[in-house]
């Protein structure tokens, strides 16, 4: 089944725009848009990558090569999202390398056949390697109350706020990701409807955007499934009014950043070997957005287990870990009071 493509996404010289203008064009109105020209002092650009675009993967196995990971089976589907396996960063660079040199998956893209791929996805490098200075916010993007709050708060390894054993894990939300040619990103909507921000800093990769007022012809009849991949063939019977959307799509280059509004659905494949960085990011701009789906899916949580309230010594507590076991953020619970707070 193909999909009907009704445009593009604008591309916009950083310079030529005011952080007003910025605010005014995209952050108000809730628009993507590609900016250029914010990484060429990245140090990133200049370790990571080679002269030819290619990237540097001897350099993390060597620096970086004991992280441990989470790593995606392109090729395999796992609930909602692709199966995920921990390994170090030098096992990754290592299949990485051995698939090239076998003339893998990697080696050609498939529409919404991934096989085979391993996508390196979520990896909290700033956290890990603070003294290692990749890259630097740009100011588009600074007006970050999600990192700053939890930097603040000090929820990396603060053994008095995440307790071992109350299934709650505690970090940032700023990523790095790597994957071969014909890795991808299952058709998803950001962890909060928070706004997020990718740079490539080598690749090149293929986005394919669903305005929010279109979002729900991507469900099922009981509004409860997403569709997994758009380049499937997805099943009219469940998914009735996948055929009615119109989709946006962009071309991301290597030095260039795409900023992702809130609430728009997106899918997106590398085109070539590519490193990303990434943040998810929040402001009085979009905290409307991020409170409704938070209070929504408390509510829900909470109205699931509501049967055994009056044999549970915890309620709260419990619907705070249903909550987050079942979200694809486990620190959502943690953050609604505090956005509550804020409104």
């Amino acid at each position: 089944m193909g999909i009907e493509i009704g445009g593009s996404i604008e591309k916009v010289n950083w310079k030529e725009i005011s952080y007003n203008d910025f605010v005014e064009r995209y952050l108000a109105k809730n628009q993507p848009v590609v900016l250029t020209g914010l990484m060429d002092d990245w140090r990133a650009c200049k370790d990571w990558v080679f002269d030819n675009g290619k990237p540097n993967l001897k350099l993390f196995s060597t620096h970086f090569g004991n992280s441990k990971v989470q790593v995606a089976d392109c090729g395999t589907r796992e609930f909602t999202d692709q199966k995920r396996v921990e390994m170090t960063v030098s096992e990754f660079i290592d299949q990485w390398i051995d698939d090239r040199e076998c003339g893998g998956a990697s080696n050609s893209f498939q529409e919404g056949n991934g096989k085979f791929v391993l996508y390196l996805k979520d990896w909290h490098f700033v956290t890990e390697y603070p003294e290692y200075v990749a890259y630097k916010t740009p100011l588009f993007f600074c007006d970050d109350w999600l990192n700053l709050y939890l930097d603040h708060h000090r929820m990396h390894n603060d053994s008095d706020t995440c307790q071992e054993n109350d299934g709650i894990s505690c970090s940032d939300y700023r990523f790095v990701y790597m994957g071969a040619k014909g890795s991808w990103t299952p058709l998803h909507a950001d962890v909060f409807r928070s706004y997020s921000w990718s740079a490539n800093v080598c690749g090149k990769k293929k986005w394919l955007f669903l305005p929010p007022s279109q979002c729900h012809l991507v469900f099922d009849r009981g509004c409860k499934n997403c569709v997994y991949d758009i380049f499937d063939d997805v099943n009219e019977t469940n998914f009735p009014g996948f055929k009615k959307a119109i989709w946006l799509e962009c071309s991301q280059e290597q030095n260039e950043i795409i900023f992702v509004p809130s609430g728009w659905y997106h899918q997106v494949h590398n085109l070539e070997d590519t490193i990303s960085i990434n943040h998810n990011w929040f402001n009085a701009y979009n905290l409307s957005w991020v409170l409704d789906l938070l209070s929504r899916d408390y509510k829900e949580a909470k109205e699931y287990i509501e049967d055994i309230r009056d044999i549970c010594d915890d309620f709260e507590g419990l619907c705070q870990r249903n909550l987050a076991a079942n979200t694809d953020s486990v620190r959502r619970n943690q953050e609604i009071w505090h956005l509550q707070s804020l409104v």
